[in-house]
């Protein structure tokens, strides 16, 4: 859910050449840790980190864009599926 008009400045950042799932990776940490979110995830407050980026990703809850917004729920359970740790 990047625009379109933030990969050139992320991409000039972050020193990359294409819009491959790996670069698009690296720009969605680099927002994340904009977002101050990373000491959250890092202690295991997973939704004090949903939180802190739902302005920039519509599909986070709380994000107010008007677009469908998934449920925490399902958010955590993905997230510890995927090896994530909630305190």
């Amino acid at each position: 859910q990047l625009l379109a008009r933030y990969f050139e400045p992320y991409a000039r950042l972050l020193e990359l050449t294409d819009f491959s799932p790996l670069s698009q990776d690296k720009i969605a940490l680099q927002q994340i840790k904009e977002c101050r979110a990373i000491p959250l995830i890092e202690a295991g407050n997973f939704e004090q980190a949903i939180a802190k980026c739902a302005h920039i990703w519509a599909s986070l809850p709380g994000a107010g864009y008007g677009q469908h917004e998934n449920r925490i729920g399902l958010l955590t359970k993905a997230y510890q599926d995927a090896g994530g740790v909630i305190s």
